[in-house]
């Protein structure tokens, strides 16, 4: 039997609260260290079903009225607000820090892969190594980041000397050869000490400094969402993953904690397989915002009654689709979609959370403790219809289907200007995926601080790679590397006549200059070596 909206089972007009904001000012210190709120373990139990029959508005739980019901404004924190010298000398110290384990750890890689292999060929790209610095690694990157938005097939095209694809700058920042022995040796942790059990060890030092960068930075607005993003690997690997859903199907996975406003990428937890459950990485991605009021946007992959009433517990509200089989009430759990007309809900809820399910072109099963049961008109694209047409939608849907999208966005800048390179070696290639958050981060951050600057993504990485590069067309003397001389034609004074030219000299009534004798004897005589003729 359908069920109008009229109909439907949703007893009482009861509100959920939004769970009030404990936000800390700028001026009180952010919470660290054994400041930091430490999750609830995760029970095991199973979960618990909703009750149909709670209608009760009294276990509600009003806001406290003494508590302020306003959200500071979102963006960087701290210091990092401002632009003054010391923030900024405070900020190149820690970029530099980075940089210099990273020197550290590849010119120790370096010295490793020497000492492994004592007899090189003749030839060996290796043999032209030399210890890389911080300044020469920085302009590495920089190059790198150029290759995002400058496409060729292949790397040796950056430095070709035709005039058909010539690419100057690359060549006159350093050499080939120097970019590709940096590349070769590049290298992020100690192999000497590897840890069996850390799957992402080769990278773990990196991964670490940047997600807690992203974390120091900025401070998301009250909307949060998570979700997976990808990095394309089709190499061997213990955790590469497949999924046919995604653009990516495969890969290493992470899930990823965003801003729903900006993209901007708060929190990442790369994917191992086998390990923590999904309550476990949700609240170990909500880290430090746990108990703060947050509003988690989450899809059906996540989301559960049990856990949704947990992180109302940690004073975090959760909205998001539910899948079947999650603690949903047995009226919701055994609809089907002929049970109800386009339009139609059916509603349930307990103290704590509302489960919504809502027939749309197909049933759409919602929970969430911050929204009320009404519904919300909003204008939306439909076949045959030249312009917008006006649809009521619940409340908690036209929620999630603005806020859920912080992970999209930054998938999408990301993908605009990639600079990962193909590699061999998925530690190399992870790098490059953080790198490229950290750009998109690095922009948000610049755009909030500078709303008249650089306007655009493209602007952005632009003025980085030639902050990063240009110091070394100013020096006299480059440490990038070798340059490649220019050899150029020169009229030089005239000097004593070569005994070998005499004979052409007069026959052809020209002067001779000592500093062309190599070509004067290989092209304008018998060298019987050679087999060239006299011309």
């Amino acid at each position: 039997m359908q069920l109008t909206l009229q109909q439907s089972l949703f007893r009482g007009s009861k509100t959920l609260h939004r769970v009030p904001i404990k936000r800390k000012d700028d001026n009180q210190p952010g919470p660290s260290g054994d400041e930091r709120h430490t999750p609830q373990p995760v029970s095991s139990e199973p979960e618990t079903a909703i009750s149909a029959d709670s209608s009760d508005s009294d276990h509600f739980s009003e806001p406290d009225p003494d508590s302020s019901d306003e959200w500071l404004p979102s963006g960087p924190t701290g210091s990092s607000r401002d632009s003054s010298p010391d923030d900024k000398r405070k900020n190149e110290e820690g970029n530099v820090t980075l940089l210099d384990h990273v020197v550290h750890q590849t010119n120790l890689y370096a010295s490793q892969y020497f000492q492994a292999h004592p007899d090189l060929p003749q030839h060996s790209r290796g043999n032209a190594w030399k210890p890389v610095s911080v300044s020469e690694l920085k302009t590495f990157f920089g190059l790198t980041f150029l290759t995002g938005y400058v496409k060729k097939p292949s790397t040796e095209m950056y430095w070709s000397v035709d005039e058909v694809d010539a690419t100057p700058y690359f060549s006159k920042t350093m050499s080939r050869n120097r970019f590709q022995i940096i590349w070769k040796f590049l290298h992020y942790n100690d192999n000497a000490n590897l840890d069996v059990n850390d799957k992402m060890y080769k990278v773990r030092p990196v991964l670490d400094y940047i997600v807690e960068k992203f974390k120091q930075m900025y401070q998301p607005d009250k909307n949060i969402c998570i979700d997976e993003g990808m990095m394309l690997w089709r190499g061997r690997l213990s955790f590469r993953v497949y999924n046919p859903q995604k653009p990516v199907k495969y890969g290493i996975k992470s899930y990823i904690l965003c801003d729903s406003a900006t993209g901007y990428c708060f929190n990442m937890r790369p994917y191992f397989g086998e390990g923590s459950s999904l309550p476990d990485t949700v609240f170990s991605l909500l880290d430090r915002l746990s108990g703060h009021g947050y509003t988690l946007y989450m899809d059906n992959f996540y989301n559960s009654v049990a856990l949704c009433e947990r992180l109302l517990e940690a004073q975090t509200n959760v909205c998001g689709t539910l899948r079947k089989n999650r603690g949903e009430p047995q009226v919701i759990r055994d609809l089907v979609k002929t049970d109800l007309g386009i339009g139609d809900k059916v509603v349930r809820h307990n103290d704590k959370v509302m489960v919504v399910a809502w027939q749309d072109k197909r049933l759409v099963k919602m929970v969430t403790t911050c929204h009320q049961d009404g519904m919300q008109k909003v204008d939306v694209w439909q076949k045959g219809h030249k312009d917008k047409v006006a649809q009521f939608k619940p409340e908690c849907v036209v929620a999630y289907n603005s806020h859920m999208n912080g992970v999209d966005k930054l998938d999408q800048n990301i993908s605009y200007y990639p600079f990962i390179r193909r590699s061999l070696n998925w530690s190399k290639k992870f790098v490059a995926y953080l790198f490229q958050m950290c750009m998109f981060n690095a922009y948000i951050l610049y755009r909030a601080r500078n709303p008249g600057g650089c306007n655009t993504l493209l602007k952005f990485i632009r003025s980085v790679v030639k902050s990063w590069t240009l110091k070394v067309h100013e020096r006299k003397g480059s440490e990038v590397g070798e340059q490649i001389a220019c050899l150029q034609m020169k009229l030089l004074p005239l000097t004593k006549m070569i005994i070998y030219c005499y004979t052409f000299v007069n026959k052809h009534q020209i002067s001779c200059q000592k500093p062309f004798y190599s070509l004067v004897l290989l092209f304008l005589h018998k060298v019987t070596a050679f087999g060239v003729s006299e011309v």
